[in-house]
């Protein structure tokens, strides 16, 4: 029975590149070129045959047919530090909606983001409905109050929240969102948040290329995170499925003109 690797001995040189790429070890180099030692442990990063210079291996897990050539140079350093500099976390929008093609368009991004052992599986909610949106945000206040009657370490800092909230009328857990995009993931997945965050960073950066603006809802998000009942409930999330993230999506309303700095590198050498 062929395993998942197969050569064409053709035009393989024997560099070994694809070996030592390899994140799993799973890729040998035999007498005939290379050689999967271990089918069931290969992750389907395709690093095998995207690196391969001449084209002559397969991966029957990601085969090259799949896969876009490369038809864009490198940015150069400076375009690129300035474009990811004017990243900013837009919480004002115009009224209007962004079209469910339109945020295909963005979530597409997504699936392109570093995630642990090329685990992805990750799940996207787009929520629309102004009025359950409202009952989003006053859920989370809800759980704030719990917090703060629990005496939770950050009972301080969510009182001040929920003054704003809910004695000063802003609304400063859902930022008035119109559309709300929640990031699901399987319960035994141990490396769920981490993979969300990868996912929406892309997302993020990729957003004003769209005429988009994002910002992470971090109020919702860490609601979410502690899997409080009364909040899955109302995302109608499936037992086996945890809540790992949640970006407010929309056309921003305003345009900054300057970038703005940040504290000073703190690195050390050793």
């Amino acid at each position: 029975m062929a395993g998942i690797i197969t050569i064409d001995q053709e035009k393989c040189t024997h560099c070994g590149t694809c070996a030592k790429v390899c994140p799993s070890c799973i890729i040998e180099m035999g007498e005939n070129g290379p050689e999967c030692i271990n089918d069931l442990s290969c992750m389907s990063c395709g690093h095998c045959v995207s690196v391969c210079p001449v084209g002559a291996l397969e991966n029957s897990r990601c085969p090259s047919e799949e896969m876009d050539p490369i038809t864009q140079p490198m940015l150069d350093s400076r375009t690129v530090y300035e474009f990811m500099r004017q990243r900013r976390s837009i919480r004002n929008f115009t009224p209007e909606y962004v079209s469910e093609d339109k945020m295909k368009q963005l979530l597409e991004i997504t699936r392109f983001a570093p995630t642990a052992a090329n685990s992805q599986g990750l799940y996207f909610l787009v929520l629309s409905d102004k009025a359950l949106i409202r009952k989003i945000t006053d859920c989370v206040a809800d759980w704030m109050q719990e917090e703060i009657d629990n005496k939770s370490p950050r009972r301080r800092y969510f009182m001040k929240v929920l003054h704003v909230y809910r004695e000063r009328g802003i609304d400063i857990i859902g930022r008035n969102a119109k559309q709300l995009v929640f990031v699901l993931t399987r319960r035994l997945n141990v490396t769920g948040v981490s993979n969300s965050e990868q996912a929406l960073a892309y997302a993020e950066l990729y957003a004003p290329a769209l005429g988009l603006g994002t910002t992470i809802m971090g109020f919702i998000e860490t609601c979410a995170r502690a899997d409080y009942a009364p909040l899955r409930e109302l995302l109608q999330v499936p037992p086996k499925q945890v809540v790992v993230g949640c970006l407010l999506v929309g056309y921003p309303k305003y345009k900054y003109h300057k970038l703005v700095n940040r504290q000073h590198l703190k690195v050390e050498f050793r």
